[in-house]
């Protein structure tokens, strides 16, 4: 798939305005630089401005069909961006594989169907929840001193975690950690995981 090519905008408005000098300027010009006493009101100043006039009117009319272009791209260009926005969201999302985002400091933010039926809970009550609070209590205080390591690392592999699940057993399973760089709301990154459970139970 290419990349659509960036539209630059237009000035329009500061195009539209430097025509108006312009024609008032040529206005000027042609009916004398003190109306008072030496403007021409002959039927050859009254032709030049109405000439003056129509010309600046086809300028205008040539700007605002580039302008209309320039809205018909930057649409299809948003439209695309959406639609590719779409399209990883719900491969994501329907992924068979459990896998969440947190920030840096094991926040949740997303969750696929896979994890939040791992965790045995509705995604909309995982995000914005500490990842920490989802784990054995015996297992809180080493993740956390595991998880100030992950972002200087970049990545880590088959990490264990011991997860509550409401109504359940714990359910013992291995993640691997990858940090994504300058995206989330502070732009310090954000961290992907994708867990997997040793013995194929869930």
């Amino acid at each position: 798939m290419t990349t659509p090519r960036q539209v630059e905008p237009i000035d329009t408005v500061g195009a539209i305005a430097r025509c108006r000098y312009i024609v008032l300027r040529r206005a000027s010009e042609i009916l004398g630089e003190e109306p008072a006493t030496t403007i021409e009101t002959g039927p050859d100043a009254l032709t030049n401005v109405s000439a003056l006039l129509m010309t600046s009117l086809e300028e205008l009319k040539v700007a605002e069909e580039e302008l209309r272009l320039q809205n018909a791209m930057l649409e299809a260009q948003r439209a695309e961006v959406d639609q590719r926005v779409r399209h990883y969201r719900q491969m994501f999302l329907h992924s068979p594989a459990p896998a969440f985002v947190t920030d840096i400091y094991g926040s949740i933010q997303e969750v696929n169907i896979a994890a939040a039926n791992l965790f045995r809970r509705e995604a909309r009550f995982l995000e914005r929840k500490p990842l920490a609070a989802m784990l054995g209590t015996d297992f809180r205080e080493e993740f956390r001193r595991q998880l100030s390591r992950v972002a200087a690392a970049e990545q880590v592999r088959n990490w264990r975690l011991v997860i509550k699940r409401v109504g359940d057993v714990p359910l013992e399973a291995e993640a691997s950690v990858k940090l994504v760089p300058e995206i989330g709301a502070t732009g310090a990154g954000l961290l992907y995981w994708q867990l997997s459970v040793p013995n194929g139970s869930n």
